[in-house]
């Protein structure tokens, strides 16, 4: 909570973006001062070609931050012609009424942002700037972000500090602030965390009247999960109605790395479009399959090598140094499993490159399906073997584990007289849902904040240890540039510090929800507190997940989807491993392990599957007759507007006397609350209305800006000396 509580409101200088809309940060290290000051040249015209304004400063080293500023009409028009496309393709129902020319306010800064984002990052054919950080003839753009708004981060976070569960408005802000891909996921965890409350009750329960592999408690939590699922598909679908998102793919344009093999015209659009093989794709995609099995063999050799290795020593060796050798496995599994998981994510990302996919959405949804391949296997297998070799056939084979005939065991060693623990199963779980719970918060919220802290205190030391010990001896225009203005100066530290932070994906928390919802599928039978467990987890992990999206992470575009992606996909797979793996435990382990039959077991995991079947048809049928509300109200909505165009389509005003979307009538990202308006609120830009100090700022020509950043480049390159005066220097 101390993490979460000292994150106060932030100084109002310090959360003035002054007017910047988006930052390109420039890295010309290793460069030739040539190529960097074509390269920056190139950049500078490009942006203001695509009618963007822009500043420049010096970055962290040898580097430069481009802030870009669209002006006001223009970004109002490209709201509107996209609110338009919105309309054309069926994502929206209500027609903005309008021409080419018409200027609209943005609804929330997120559909402000988003048309920033098209204006620097679309192919000049679609009337952006084509700025693709790491590609192409962009790859010294290490970033091109839009800048954090830190009171509403703050406001945010200690409102969730204070409250157990999010409310629609909470989600609602999340959204204004970071979009839908973003909003689902926060909208996904917390309708796990909630729904965790009953089985977390009943585990409670169950622990203490049933005891671990009750059946009754097996077939509740099976029924829970069927349900879970169940209903998140169709709370997925009301959020993605509600935030007007349904189907969204089919606006995303095609990827600067996209290959296409023809260009056809649309029969009924009229447009170009580029398009790969589908045959050829089919064929690529295949390439899936070995990938898979590779991967497969890859890290299920480490696991069982590992595995085997533990229960040898632990239970078969007898030698010197036992109790030190124990820890030998887990030690040499910690230390391979990054390098084999690191080239095997190398791999997956070359496979998802060479299977050409059109949208960066697509490419995405690619990539994750890979990594929840990889994750599965890294996650479950090490508990599988557990669950259904060591405990219950260990008997059987830790006699052949003697391959170095220590002491002869092999031959001496009668399977009846070799006792295995059961409770080694549950000792497993215990493990993964409270140590490793802890561990991955640690992990991925306190150290990178405590790295990020320590960092930047010695990057502030080193850089007034050179300030002191070097004399700058350059033009006067030139000092002014490498010097921050006193009231830039904490707006320019903060800009840096995002400018050089780790990117977010929001793919790898879902992934991380998706593996932790497996454990307790799989698993939880084994030890009913596993739930009470994850809900005290997620709760710090939600708000520790802001946290790092908001302080540690650069703010992400705000790219719009309708879903979670192929975790949805994979929750159902473990849904129905869950139900099978429940049944194998509870037959296994509820008599002690003493009479296991391979036929009633295959029985009892066929009879699970069967009313696995049976109650997920029952669950959704249900669940669907009960929120048929709305479909319903979408549908009524569809008619009503469709009934007032006929209605008023000759009595229409004109486009000029439209109302603006005042932002009194926007999504309110301080209170979290719709149409109220209170003193802190602002617009992305509210600050113009007499903001002298980002008047100051954006105060520099254009026409100068290209030569105030070779001005930089050549001064810093010549401090650092990482800049290259000619060939071969």
């Amino acid at each position: 909570m101390a993490l979460f509580s000292a994150y106060g409101p932030p100084d109002q200088s310090e959360t003035d973006n002054l007017g910047v809309d988006w930052v390109v940060h420039y890295d010309f290290e290793g460069l030739e001062f040539t190529q960097a000051i074509e390269e920056f040249r190139t950049l500078i015209h490009d942006l203001e070609e695509a009618n963007l304004q822009t500043q420049v400063r010096h970055g962290h080293g040898s580097s430069l931050l481009v802030f870009i500023r669209v002006p006001r009409d223009h970004l109002g028009k490209m709201v509107h012609q996209s609110r338009v496309k919105d309309w054309l393709y069926g994502i929206a129902h209500e027609l903005p009424v309008g021409d080419d020319q018409t200027v609209a306010d943005a609804e929330s800064p997120a559909e402000e942002l988003r048309s920033v984002y098209h204006a620097v990052t679309w192919q000049k054919s679609l009337g952006g700037a084509g700025i693709t950080a790491q590609h192409g003839p962009w790859k010294h753009v290490t970033a091109a972000i839009p800048l954090h708004d830190p009171a509403a981060n703050a406001e945010l976070l200690r409102k969730w500090s204070r409250s157990v569960l999010l409310t629609p408005d909470d989600l609602d802000a999340i959204r204004a602030l970071y979009g839908e891909k973003v909003a689902f996921y926060f909208a996904f965890i917390h309708c796990y965390s909630t729904f965790l409350f009953f089985p977390a009750a009943w585990g409670v329960f169950s622990w203490l009247y049933l005891g671990p592999y009750s059946v009754t408690c097996a077939v509740v939590n099976c029924l829970w999960c069927i349900v879970f699922v169940e209903f998140w598909k169709i709370r997925e679908t009301e959020l993605s109605l509600r935030w007007n998102v349904k189907g969204v793919g089919a606006l995303k344009v095609n990827r600067v790395q996209y290959v296409w093999d023809k260009e056809i015209k649309d029969p009924i659009t009229g447009e170009t479009m580029r398009v790969f093989s589908a045959h050829k794709q089919l064929l690529r995609q295949l390439l899936l399959i070995p990938f898979a099995t590779v991967a497969s063999l890859a890290l299920g050799t480490l696991i069982v090598a590992s595995f085997a290795l533990e229960v040898f020593i632990s239970e078969v060796y007898n030698g010197p140094f036992k109790t030190y050798l124990e820890f030998l496995p887990t030690v040499l599994f910690s230390l391979s499993l990054p390098s084999i998981t690191n080239v095997l994510t190398r791999v997956a990302l070359r496979l998802t490159k060479y299977e050409n996919y059109r949208t960066q959405d697509q490419y995405d949804l690619a990539q994750t399906s890979k990594t929840f391949v990889m994750h599965f296997i890294t996650a479950f297998l090490p508990t599988i073997l557990t669950a259904f070799v060591y405990v219950p056939f260990g008997a059987r084979i830790l006699p052949y584990l003697d391959v170095f005939q220590v002491r002869g065991m092999s031959h001496s060693l009668n399977p009846s007289q070799v006792h295995i623990d059961t409770s080694r199963l549950q000792q497993e779980v215990i493990s993964l849902s409270v140590t490793a719970q802890a561990l991955n918060f640690g992990e991925e919220v306190v150290f990178p904040y405590v790295k990020r802290v320590l960092l930047q205190k010695w990057r502030d030391y080193r850089e007034k240890r050179e300030t002191s010990s070097h004399t700058r001896n350059h033009s006067r225009q030139t000092d002014r540039l490498l010097a921050d203005l006193p009231e830039e100066a904490s707006f320019l530290t903060r800009v840096r510090n995002e400018a050089e932070a780790d990117e977010y994906n929001v793919h790898e928390d879902i992934l991380e929800m998706a593996v932790q919802y497996g454990y307790l599928a799989l698993f939880g039978i084994s030890w009913p507190l596993v739930p009470l467990g994850f809900l005290a987890n997620n709760w710090l992990e939600l708000r520790g997940d802001f946290f790092k999206l908001s302080l540690e992470c650069q703010r992400p575009a705000p790219i719009r989807a309708d879903s979670i992606g192929p975790s949805l996909q994979g929750l159902e797979l473990l849904t129905w491993l869950g139900c099978l793996s429940t049944a194998a435990i509870v037959y296994l382990y509820r008599d002690g392990m003493e009479q296991v039959n391979t036929t009633s077991l295959l029985l009892a995991i066929l009879v699970a599957e069967w009313a696995y079947l049976v109650v997920r048809f029952a669950v959704h049928t249900g669940l669907q007759k009960l929120t048929v509300g709305i479909q319903r109200r979408e549908s009524a909505k569809r008619y009503a507007v469709r009934k007032a165009y006929l209605d008023t389509f000759s009595e229409c005003a004109s486009p000029r006397n439209k109302n603006k979307v005042r932002f009194q009538d926007k999504v309110s990202v301080y209170s979290t609350a719709t149409d109220v308006k209170t003193g802190s609120e602002e617009a992305l830009h509210e600050g113009q209305n007499g903001n002298g100090q980002m008047e100051r700022f954006w105060s520099w020509p254009q026409q100068e800006t290209a030569d105030a950043g070779v001005r930089l480049i050549k001064a810093l390159g010549s401090e650092s000396k990482p800049v290259k005066d000619a060939k071969g220097a």
